[in-house]
């Protein structure tokens, strides 16, 4: 097992993958080069065709260097921090308890890249599991995650999500959420006292929530 990775009773604790079953982003990475685009390599299973094994079709090095890319991507940056209507949804985000597992602000542990070292950032997830509920069960399992268990999405970027999605939203794990508030509604498990307060919001206090996630 590669440094950095935490074990305990013979697991470990993962932190990619909408069940949180990748440990790290060399698993992730060399996962998908062969599941997503089937691209073998020597970290993962080969294929086999007549019990032959297949050769790598890409490097080690190329591997580790698309590792490299995405551990040092810049995060992305919030934008009308100070506005008053951002920082009021801010508060009234934190008020109604979707801070518990949207957390604003971890910090990193050591790394080999000293700028990644012991550094706060404000992803706004706790990387975890929760039970979303029967309305986002869809009978899915992957590892030890049951099949109404999701790792909490990271909120930065929510606000440059329509950009990239050719002017439309799609939210949640399948994208069934055509909006920010659509996918708020759909919560639940763990998450109903949350979501209903968010509906129990006026209008003006559920526009600034709105917009301050907006800023993410």
């Amino acid at each position: 097992m590669r440094p950095g990775t935490i074990e305990q009773n013979g697991r470990y604790i993962g932190r990619f993958g909408k069940k949180a079953p990748v440990y790290d982003l060399l698993q992730q990475t060399v996962n998908a080069y062969n599941q997503d685009m089937g691209v073998n390599s020597t970290y993962e299973y080969f294929n086999t065709y007549n019990g032959l094994e297949v050769d790598p079709e890409i490097t080690n090095e190329t591997a580790l260097n698309v590792v490299f890319y995405l551990r040092t991507l810049k995060a992305p940056i919030q934008r009308t921090a100070n506005d008053p209507d951002v920082v009021a949804g801010k508060e009234i985000f934190l008020n109604i308890s979707c801070g518990k597992c949207h957390i604003p602000e971890l910090q990193t542990g050591p790394s080999s890249i000293a700028a990644l070292a012991n550094k706060k950032f404000f992803p706004y997830t706790d990387m975890l599991l929760h039970d979303m509920g029967p309305g986002l069960n869809d009978g899915y399992t992957e590892g030890s995650a049951l099949t109404a268990e999701w790792r909490t999405p990271a909120l930065w970027g929510l606000g440059l999500s329509q950009n990239s999605q050719g002017g439309e939203v799609f939210l949640l794990h399948d994208g069934r959420a055509r909006s920010i508030e659509q996918a708020i509604e759909m919560h639940g498990g763990e998450t109903t006292q949350s979501k209903n307060q968010f509906i129990q919001l006026n209008a003006d206090d559920r526009a600034k929530l709105i917009r301050f996630l907006k800023s993410l």
